[in-house]
């Protein structure tokens, strides 16, 4: 295809511009505050699911503490009722044997019943003071999440500023740009990558993927100035400066 000599020029310009947006974005993108939040946010994912468990915990106890308060309400009612009974009189002098051995199974089985519910009470206390912790260290998380990207705000923001004005203008300079030969390059961009075009300085190949071969370079020299070139070996574009026209 053919283009004007002075607009082909335009496209080392276009990709200088292209280069120093790749390697600002790398940096913004290599920072390390990038793993930090990773990190962090895996962090907070455990501590969402094991908030969960927790949770569940907490609840099977306070569900067998209630019961075992419902079962000692039960089982004292009962103990106060026969004991009652006994203390009255109404017990026939025939079954006040079976009704004190009765009572005295009462209170081993309210002993028993109490000991197991202060263990629950136990468990249900560290329960839910390991929920708490976690309350707090998903306080905590937060907080080094909100310092972590404000010191990645604090560190990129003249890089931000920079990629920003090199956007700006490379947009004014991609105007510039025939169209079909801003397609060409950026066909060649996409296969080369930050090195789509070649610069054949006094029959000196820079920035090439490889070496071009002599040949190749006498080919390049003699071409008319308006002829975009590809170059054989690299498939990049070529633009021709100083001697090399």
């Amino acid at each position: 295809m053919k283009a004007a000599h002075e607009d082909q020029l335009l496209l080392l310009d276009l990709q200088k511009l292209d280069q120093q947006e790749s390697r600002l974005r790398h940096q913004r993108d290599s920072h390390p505050a990038h793993a930090t939040l990773k990190e962090l946010a895996g962090r907070a994912d455990d501590l969402r699911r094991a908030a969960v468990t927790q949770t569940a915990v907490i609840s099977d106890i306070r569900r067998e503490s209630e019961k075992l308060e419902t079962e000692v309400d039960k089982v004292r009612t009962r103990r106060t009722t026969q004991q009652g009974r006994l203390d009255g009189g109404e017990v026939p002098l025939r079954d006040m044997s079976a009704m004190e051995h009765e009572i005295a199974r009462m209170d081993q089985r309210i002993s028993d019943l109490e000991d197991a519910q202060l263990d629950a009470e136990e468990r249900l206390e560290a329960a839910e003071g390991a929920e708490r912790a976690m309350r707090d260290e998903a306080v905590a998380i937060a907080a080094d999440v909100e310092a972590t990207r404000a010191q990645f705000s604090e560190d990129m923001s003249g890089v931000e500023a920079e990629l920003r004005r090199i956007m700006a203008e490379r947009r004014e300079l991609a105007e510039r740009v025939p169209e079909d030969l801003l397609a060409e390059y950026e066909r060649s961009r996409s296969r080369n990558g930050a090195l789509a075009v070649i610069e054949v300085r006094e029959g000196v190949a820079m920035g090439a993927a490889t070496d071009l071969a002599p040949a190749e370079l006498g080919v390049i020299a003699r071409i008319p100035d308006d002829e975009v070139y590809w170059a054989e070996e690299t498939g990049q574009l070529v633009v021709r400066t100083g001697a090399s026209r």
